[in-house]
């Protein structure tokens, strides 16, 4: 009777440890996976690092590209304000020019006829300034003739509009037409910049004849320096002021700077189907340019998922897989879907489920591959 009910217990045991494994999902079953055995010693040459998996929140990005720019008031074309000879120009792209510094002298004989003809008018004006102070005393005693009077009103007038013309000139060349005396009148002018910054472009050289309005610089301030993204139609309703951007700038490397959106545009560019986005980020010690090429990534929150490092993932043609082990021994590849990949971890998703109590390749697993495959062969 005793060794019935051992035989019982015995049976129920079996049964139950063929249930429990019966409950485990098909899929997971280690015999429809590659597979390979190693020792300890094999793990260490391999760099085999195990870890548990586990849900982490992936960020998800919305893609998009751009360029480094400046505000308006921090570009500044210089032109030429009259037409010359330039007769000294030194500077050289990437200089730093301060606001007020001269840039180039230019050299023209009409200067002289413009500073001529103010003096002229300016002593004229003093002389029918006093002809219509004889000719009004002449009236008031009858004495004059009314229209000498009138003439001379008239011509005043169009004596000091004609100063006023010409002194809007001389000041808009760069020329203080109150302190112009005789001996003061030159044939140069110079080119002055309206702000402090670098020189982007020089369009002038020494001799050149250049016109009125000829664009001679192109002067950039690296204050205020921002991003201007270009943001898909199809993205641009994920996009919120105060949203972080990650981006690179290709000629400065793999270092990834950060910034935040600023503005959204509200113009839609219907031949690229894009929305510009206004980005600011920490100006200080940066080595960027005006016009360098960006590459960003605006993060629009994110979602728990199982994830592995980026180092456990390996591919098979278009399938990814990772690699798994339940004794530190024999390790099976194991089929999953990538969906997110968020810096050094990659969201994944199982066809199949995984068995219990498993470890998780988390560095190395692209030996473990190359050794299967040697093995296949």
């Amino acid at each position: 009777m005793q060794n019935l009910k051992i035989f019982v217990i015995v049976l129920g045991a079996i049964v139950a440890c063929q249930k429990q494994q019966n409950d485990l999902p098909t899929a997971s079953n280690p015999s429809e996976l590659a597979s390979i055995e190693i020792n300890s010693k094999q793990m260490q040459t391999m760099g085999i690092v195990l870890g548990n998996l586990e849900k982490r929140k992936i960020e998800e990005f919305v893609l998009a590209n751009g360029i480094i720019d400046v505000p308006p008031e921090n570009r500044a074309v210089i032109t030429a304000k009259m037409e010359g000879f330039i007769k000294k120009c030194d500077l050289l792209i990437g200089d730093f020019v301060q606001k007020g510094q001269v840039l180039a002298i230019l050299e023209t004989p009409r200067l002289i006829a413009l500073q001529e003809e103010y003096l002229a008018t300016k002593n004229q004006i003093s002389f029918l300034e006093q002809e219509f102070t004889r000719q009004s005393r002449l009236d008031e005693s009858e004495a004059g003739v009314k229209k000498n009077l009138q003439k001379t009103s008239t011509d005043l007038q169009a004596a000091k509009i004609r100063l006023a013309s010409l002194e809007k000139q001389l000041q808009f060349i760069g020329i203080n037409p109150y302190a112009l005396q005789p001996s003061q009148i030159s044939s140069t002018f110079v080119v002055t910049s309206p702000i402090s910054g670098y020189v982007k472009s020089v369009s002038a050289a020494q001799g050149q004849n250049v016109l009125a309005e000829t664009t001679l610089f192109e002067i950039v301030s690296k204050k205020h320096l921002h991003i201007e993204l270009q943001v898909f139609e199809k993205d641009i309703t994920k996009i919120r002021k105060g949203q972080k951007v990650y981006f690179q700038i290709p000629n400065l490397g793999a270092e990834i700077f950060e910034g935040e959106v600023f503005l959204i545009g509200q113009n839609f560019d219907t031949q690229n189907k894009t929305v510009n986005v206004h980005v600011h980020f920490e100006e200080k010690d940066k080595p960027f340019l005006p016009g360098m090429y960006v590459n960003a990534r605006i993060s629009i929150g994110g979602s728990e998922w199982w994830a592995v490092p980026e180092g456990a993932i390996t591919q098979e043609g278009e399938e990814s897989f990772i690699f798994y082990t339940t004794d530190q021994k024999k390790f099976y590849q194991f089929p999953v879907k990538v969906r997110k990949n968020e810096s050094e971890w990659v969201a994944i998703e199982f066809s199949k489920d995984l068995p219990q109590n498993t470890k998780i390749v988390v560095q190395g697993a692209i030996h473990l591959q190359g050794a299967i495959q040697r093995n296949d062969e």
